[in-house]
C-alpha cells in the first residue's frame, strides 16, 4: 500500500489537514460574522451575499468537524464532556448563532421549551448534530422551522420541524450504522446523519442509549427531526 513504507498514517494526516481547514474556516466566519453584526438587510445591499457566505462557511465547518469527530471515535480518543445543561439556554444559543441566516431568508422560528428544562448532554456534540441539521433545514424549508424540547417517559427530546416537502422516504425511522450512499445530485454524502447517530448513542445512563426519530411529521407535513436522550 502506497505510504507504508514511509511510516506515513494517511488517516492521520487528513485528520491534520481537516484540522489546519476548520481553523481557516474560523477565521473566515469569525470575519463573516463581524461584517453582519454591523449591518442589517434594510442598511447593507450584499447582506444576502454575506449570510450566503456565512450559510456555506458554517456546512463546510461543520462537516470537517464530524470529520474530525469521527477520526476520533475510530481511534477511541473521544471522551464525552457531559454536564448539566439548560435546555432552553442551548437553544437560544443555537438560534443566535444562525439568525443572520434565517433574517437573510425570511424564514420565521417558532421554540416551544420550558425556561426551567435541564439536562445532562455532551453540549459541544449534541450542539454539532442540531447545527447540522438546521443547515439542511434552512436548505428546504419554504419559511419556518419550529424547535420544540421536553422530557417524555424519562428522555430529553429535541424535535426540529419544518414546513419543506418532507425526508425522502429512505432517510424516515432510520439510525444508520455506517454512512449512507453518496448521491451525486444533491451532493449528500450521509456523513452528517451517521454523525448524528454515534453521538446520541453515546449519551447513555443504565441500559438507555439515544436514538434518533425522522419522519415528515412536521409543519404542514414537513420534515421532523428529532433526538432522544436519556
Amino acid at each position: 500500500m502506497p505510504g507504508d513504507d514511509n511510516g506515513l498514517d494517511f488517516s492521520s494526516y487528513l485528520a491534520s489537514l481537516a484540522h489546519d481547514m476548520k481553523n481557516s474556516l474560523g477565521m473566515l466566519l469569525n470575519t463573516a460574522d463581524e461584517i453582519l453584526d454591523g449591518c442589517t438587510p434594510e442598511t447593507c445591499p450584499s447582506y444576502g451575499l454575506l449570510s450566503r457566505l456565512q450559510y456555506e462557511s458554517k456546512r463546510a465547518s461543520n462537516n470537517l468537524i464530524q470529520l474530525l469527530t469521527l477520526y476520533k471515535i475510530d481511534k477511541s480518543q473521544l471522551t464525552l464532556n457531559i454536564d448539566y445543561q439548560s435546555v432552553y439556554d442551548f437553544i437560544e444559543e443555537t438560534i443566535q448563532y444562525n439568525k443572520p441566516l434565517l433574517d437573510s431568508k425570511g424564514i420565521g422560528i417558532e421554540v416551544n421549551c420550558e425556561q426551567e428544562l435541564s439536562w445532562f448532554f455532551d453540549r459541544e456534540l449534541i450542539s454539532g448534530v442540531i447545527n447540522n441539521v438546521l443547515n439542511n433545514t434552512f436548505r428546504y424549508t419554504r419559511d419556518a422551522i419550529r424547535i420544540s424540547a421536553g422530557e417524555n417517559e424519562g428522555l430529553l427530546f429535541i424535535r426540529i420541524e419544518d414546513n419543506g416537502r418532507g425526508y425522502p422516504e429512505h432517510l424516515t425511522n432510520t439510525m444508520p450504522d455506517a454512512p449512507l450512499k453518496t448521491s451525486f445530485s444533491t451532493g449528500g454524502t450521509g456523513l452528517g446523519l451517521y454523525f448524528g447517530s454515534l453521538v446520541v448513542r453515546m449519551h447513555k445512563n443504565k441500559d438507555r442509549e439515544g436514538y434518533i426519530l425522522i419522519n415528515n411529521n412536521g409543519i404542514d407535513g414537513g420534515g421532523c427531526f428529532t433526538i432522544y436522550l436519556p
